[in-house]
């Protein structure tokens, strides 16, 4: 089960590096600025494959990439096999970064794009395309719960 997982990974942090401020409520408690700072800690730590990243995503809802992580996430059934899944994400999804030549710099004018009662969209501009990161505060936990590229 972890090979597949892992190369899906891979590939969709390849696709994000192939294809590489609107202010409102964002998540409660914030106006859209501290959102920005947690999306880019969370995707600056992921890219560095920092393990304590984990707690940063919610795991059960997360998208990557177009790619379901939480569809896949829900159905391992012990807590050893999540922790291997969210460990294997992280470690790929860095290496497919770094391999594909990502640097942490090229991403640049960090800002809130969408924001609402539920979540604040936040971007960052590349030379390969706008990052979007989705912000969702769940139980009360800020986490980021999608990552996607646009060209």
């Amino acid at each position: 089960m972890k090979n597949p997982l892992l190369i899906s990974f891979g590939l969709a942090a390849m696709i994000a590096l192939a294809a590489c401020g609107k202010k409102g409520a964002g998540t409660p408690g914030n106006t859209g600025t501290a959102d920005v700072s947690f999306a880019r800690a969370t995707f600056e730590s992921l890219a560095r494959g920092d393990s304590s990243v984990e707690t940063k995503i919610d795991w059960k809802t997360f998208t990557s990439l177009g790619i379901d992580i939480g569809g896949q996430y829900v159905v391992i059934k012990t807590e050893a096999d999540q922790k291997g899944f969210r460990d294997g994400f992280i470690t790929q999804f860095s290496a497919s970064f770094r391999e594909q030549g990502g640097k942490i710099e090229s991403f640049t004018n960090w800002r809130p794009t969408e924001a609402d009662a539920l979540k604040t969209i936040v971007a960052a501009d590349s030379p390969n395309g706008l990052l979007k990161i989705t912000v969702t505060a769940r139980d009360g936990v800020k986490r980021v719960s999608g990552l996607e590229m646009e060209k």
